[in-house]
């Protein structure tokens, strides 16, 4: 900055010193002040246009242009931002690079789209699983390449929560868990997964389940059906006796738990929705699990207490939603110590659906169990549950059944303060009879 100073300073003395000089010599001082003063600015004016074109030519550093002064020092700016910015878009562009190269070989399929659904970008797993071609998609609705209706419905809701399942490309009928991510300020990224082998593994694990439970059902009508004849021997010795009864016990938790398994698989090969043409009288149903309950060998002083607070029906299959009840009122009274508390509610809930809640003031369940009771053979207290013959399926029945009745399960608990099942039903599985409405 100095030097540009310097030669700015030398550039000004060369004028001025001349022209005053002449001045003093012929008498005309402001005369030769206004003429040095017209040199300089015209020669400034000169060295800036010629800066300004070679701007305007675009700043190419081969081909700098002669000037001196505050001028150069502007120029050797321009040229170090110049490259300064180079080297950072160089930088800039091989971290693009490393981006598309990654997002190329990723195995999911990832796509750009504005908040509209507008396709902006997409890699080549989105080309293989959903058919989406960049040169010939880019700014189409990702709604019109993508047609199945749960995703059209999952997309104009908006709310990105969780992830939907699509079907892939015809060519590969592939099964995919596509979820969209908002990010920035208007652009929404797609991520599809390819699901078909976990979903094939599934199928191979529920078919197997299903399979060998069916097999094993017919043995065990047959062991059971001697056990019974056997136990009905009056002339049997005592120690043959108590073997025979302890084998019909277990065999009868063998039935139970292939039972389970096979109304478990049942409901998970039924992705459809429960039929709402049957009506249900959950407050009927209520009554005669309670008086089972109370029959039941596990119940013990326990005090059951209904309440009916609504006489809404509802729209749905008896039988799977007798098993619901019958599961959240055999484990209350299962999984309580003796002289416990259970109160079961059917009531209306919140947007005039209905709720049926199961609530006792047992041992409770600690926080890092709850989100578990519904997988399968899930148990709190293993021990205590095989004690009582628990096949540890009892919620995930009692989870699906409520899925197909497009409900919900809530479940609340502290340790030592009992616990609540509430189980909601939307407004449409509701159903009241007219003289009682």
């Amino acid at each position: 900055m100095s030097n540009a100073w310097s030669s700015e300073l030398n550039r000004i003395l060369i004028v001025f010193i001349p022209c005053t000089l002449v001045g003093f010599i012929t008498g005309y001082l402001p005369a030769s002040i206004i003429i040095a003063l017209v040199i300089y600015g015209f020669w400034t004016v000169k060295q800036l246009a010629t800066l300004r074109q070679w701007i305007d030519d675009g700043a190419d550093v081969s081909n700098l242009p002669e000037n001196s002064g505050i001028v150069e020092q502007h120029i050797s700016s321009i040229v170090q931002l110049q490259k300064s910015h180079q080297l950072k878009q160089s930088g800039l562009q091989e971290v693009i690079n490393q981006y598309e190269q990654m997002i190329t070989a990723l195995p999911d399929a990832v796509v750009v789209m504005s908040v509209k659904g507008e396709i902006l970008s997409a890699n080549q797993a989105a080309t293989d699983l959903l058919d989406i071609d960049l040169a010939r998609d880019k700014h189409t609705r990702i709604t019109h390449l993508i047609r199945d209706p749960s995703f059209t419905n999952y997309f104009n809701e908006g709310i990105f929560y969780s992830p939907t399942e699509v079907r892939g490309i015809p060519a590969t009928e592939t099964e995919l868990s596509v979820r969209i991510i908002p990010f920035g300020d208007s652009k929404l990224v797609l991520i599809g997964q390819d699901m078909s082998q976990s979903a094939r593994i599934y199928e191979m694990r529920r078919s197997f389940v299903s399979n060998a439970s069916h097999e094993l059902r017919t043995p065990l009508t047959v062991i059971l059906g001697y056990l019974e004849t056997l136990a009905l021997q009056n002339d049997m010795p005592e120690a043959c006796s108590a073997a025979i009864s302890a084998a019909e016990l277990q065999a009868n938790r063998m039935k139970q738990l292939v039972e389970d398994l096979l109304t478990l698989s049942r409901l998970e090969s039924t992705s459809s929705v429960a039929e709402d043409h049957e009506v249900v009288p959950v407050a009927s149903l209520i009554m005669e699990v309670v008086k089972d309950a109370k029959l039941s060998s596990w119940f013990k002083n326990h005090k059951i207490s209904t309440q009916i607070e609504t006489s809404a029906l509802l729209k749905g299959n008896l039988q799977e939603i007798h098993s619901v009840i019958s599961n959240l009122v055999n484990n209350a009274v299962k999984h309580t110590d003796d002289g416990s508390t259970i109160t079961v509610t059917w009531k209306l809930g919140d947007n005039n659906g209905t709720r049926l809640i199961v609530e006792d003031d047992g041992q409770g369940i600690a926080s890092e169990d709850i989100n578990r009771l519904t997988e399968r053979f899930y148990r709190v207290d293993a021990g205590r549950s095989r004690e009582k013959g628990g096949t540890g399926l009892g919620l995930s029945i009692v989870k699906h059944i409520i899925g197909r009745h497009e409900g919900n399960m809530q479940i609340s608990s502290q340790v030592g303060k009992g616990a609540i099942f509430i189980c909601s039903f939307p407004e449409h599985r509701s159903a009241f009879n007219k003289n009682t409405q």
